[in-house]
C-alpha cells in the first residue's frame, strides 16, 4: 500500500492538476494508493501525524505532491513506527529539494519509475530550534536575513497574484529581492560554529544549507551535498547594492563564493544571535526571530526516486 499526500494548492493549483494526471495512469489504479487532501485549515503536517500513525505492514511509501512548503511540513509530521521512505513529487514553484536530490523527470515518469523500481536515496537534512521552540526538520535550507526579507516579501498575497497575473511565477524570487532590496539594512550577527564564536559586523545574510539550491535553483552552496555530514554555511557581508545584484545573478551559476564579500564555512552545529528579531526562512517559510540553533542530522533518512 501507498500513501499520497496531495496539496492541491501547490505551484498556484498545479498540484490538483498534476494529480488528476497521475490518476488517469494505469499505475495509479494497479496500485493500492489511498491519497489524501491537504486543507487550509489543517495543513500537510498534521495530516501526515494521523497518517503515519495508520499500521500498515505493507506500507511501502509515503509519496508527496507539493512543493518544498508540503514536503516541509510532511517531515515534521511524518512519525512512522517502522521504516517508512518518502517519495517527492514536485508540484510547486521553486522545487529545490528536487534538484538537490537529483530529480531531473517530470512528474509522471517519476511516478511510475518509483512504483515500478524505485531507487534509494538516503540523505543527512538538517534540525533546528527556535527560542522556546521544539526541535524541527529542515530539508532545503535556513536563510537568516535578506534572504527571509525577500521570502517575506515574496509570501505577500498581492504580490503573488500580480506575478501570477504576468505569468511570472517562475521569476517570484529574483522580483522578490528587487522589491525587498531598497529597504533592507545590514545587521550584526553572533555566531558559534561548532562552538567556536565570531561576531560579524554589517552583515547582509547568512544561509545554512543541505545542498547547494535554493530560491527556485540558485546555486547558493556549489560544494554542499545532501551525502556531506556536515552542514554548509554561507555568508555575505555587506556590500552594494549594485554588487549584491551581481551576486544574485552570478549565484545562478555558483560563481558568487569568489567575491570577497562571501564568507564558506562547513560546520555540524550552528549556533546565531542577533541583537533584534530579523527576518529568516526556513524551507521558503518566512518569519522573525533573534536566535537559531542548527545541526546536522545524526541519521540518514531515505527518499525514493528514480535516479
Amino acid at each position: 500500500m501507498y500513501i499520497l499526500i496531495v496539496n492541491p494548492a501547490a505551484g498556484n493549483g498545479r498540484g490538483l492538476k498534476l494529480f488528476k494526471q497521475l490518476k488517469k495512469t494505469k499505475e495509479y489504479h494497479r496500485q493500492n494508493i489511498r491519497t489524501f487532501f491537504t486543507k487550509a485549515s489543517e495543513g500537510a503536517e498534521a495530516l501526515a501525524a494521523e497518517l503515519s500513525k495508520i499500521e500498515a505492514p505493507s506500507l511501502k511509501a509515503c509519496l508527496v505532491l507539493g512543493g518544498d512548503g508540503t514536503l516541509h511540513e510532511v517531515i515534521n509530521g511524518w512519525k512512522p513506527q517502522g521504516r517508512v521512505p518518502i517519495c517527492f513529487l514536485p508540484a510547486g514553484s521553486g522545487n529545490d529539494f528536487a534538484r538537490g536530490l537529483g530529480v531531473k523527470a517530470g512528474i509522471l515518469p517519476l511516478f511510475k519509475a518509483v512504483l515500478r523500481n524505485p531507487e534509494e536515496h538516503h540523505v543527512y537534512l538538517g534540525n533546528y530550534r527556535l527560542p522556546k521552540g521544539e526541535e524541527r526538520t529542515f530539508l532545503n535550507n535556513i536563510g537568516i536575513g535578506f534572504d527571509g526579507a525577500v521570502a517575506s516579501y515574496a509570501d505577500r498575497p498581492a504580490f503573488r497574484i500580480w506575478m501570477r497575473r504576468l505569468h511570472l511565477t517562475k521569476w517570484i524570487y529574483p522580483a522578490a529581492l528587487i522589491c525587498a532590496l531598497p529597504s533592507f539594512k545590514p545587521f550584526e550577527v553572533e555566531v558559534k560554529l561548532d562552538g567556536q564564536a565570531l561576531v560579524m559586523e554589517k552583515v547582509m545574510m547568512i544561509t545554512m544549507t543541505n545542498h547547494p539550491y535554493f530560491g527556485g535553483g540558485m546555486k547558493l552552496a556549489p560544494r554542499s551535498d545532501f551525502q556531506h555530514p556536515r552542514m554548509s554555511v554561507i555568508l555575505v557581508r555587506s556590500l552594494s547594492k549594485q554588487k549584491l545584484l551581481t551576486l544574485f545573478l552570478s549565484v545562478f551559476i555558483g560563481k558568487h563564493t569568489a567575491l570577497k564579500e562571501v564568507v564558506e564555512w562547513e560546520a555540524d552545529t550552528v549556533h546565531i544571535r542577533t541583537k533584534h528579531e530579523t527576518f529568516f526562512q526556513v524551507d521558503g517559510q518566512p518569519s522573525r526571530s533573534d536566535e537559531w540553533l542548527m545541526k546536522k542530522a545524526s541519521s540518514k533518512t531515505t527518499f525514493l526516486s528514480n535516479s
